[in-house]
């Protein structure tokens, strides 16, 4: 019965972000919620769908890369940091997930597949990631990404995050685009960001 109760307020809960968002009718309808264990296994194809667009700003390199770790998509949403869009079949199109790095809640990544980007999908995660952690006593969020590329570094600012240097962080954030860059993400593109509150 508990189960039963649980999945009715998972419903209840999309169906308010859903209607709280008051999408137009020609664009995709989602919502926003935590991620469960039964999500993770989906959201290796999310994240592939995700990268295709990178085909278009010649980084398609970046199809061949290791998807997020599943183990360590496991510990986030232990942690209820990992928070899933879904479609109206409670489908995850798009994930965003993140964890506490020298007091900072530093994303490991945002990815909207593919027919949902450009839809808000990752401003209402951004949002409600923001203002959960904002309630757990966070001060700022960091993320790395690619400085020019529009819907990375230019996106990210419009979002209130600001370029700052690694430097000032501390070793975790050097040591970050460091392995970014063995695994040939060209540290002169890279960026880390910070956004505070």
């Amino acid at each position: 019965m508990a189960n039963g109760l649980s999945i009715l307020a998972m419903a209840a809960a999309y169906v308010q972000q859903s209607e709280t968002m008051e999408m137009p009718d020609d664009l995709p309808r989602f919502g926003i919620r935590g991620a469960t264990p039964s999500d993770i296994p989906l959201l290796e194809t999310v994240e592939r769908s995700a990268i295709e667009v990178f085909r278009g700003v010649n980084l398609g390199f970046l199809v061949n890369q290791p998807t997020v770790d599943p183990l360590l998509l496991n510990g986030i949403a232990a942690a209820n940091h990992l928070w899933i869009a879904v479609n109206d079949w409670d489908q995850p199109i798009g994930f965003l997930g993140g964890q506490n790095i020298d007091g900072n809640f530093h994303l490991v990544g945002m990815w909207v597949a593919q027919g949902f980007q450009g839809n808000g999908v990752g401003k209402a995660l951004m949002a409600t990631m923001v203002d959960q952690i904002w309630r757990e006593g966070y001060k700022s969020v960091t993320l790395t990404t690619y400085r020019d590329v529009p819907w990375n570094g230019p996106w990210a600012k419009k979002m209130g995050f600001m370029e700052i240097t690694p430097k000032t962080m501390g070793k975790q954030y050097s040591d970050i685009l460091k392995l970014e860059g063995k695994r040939g993400l060209d540290p002169k593109t890279r960026c880390l960001m910070q956004k505070t509150f």
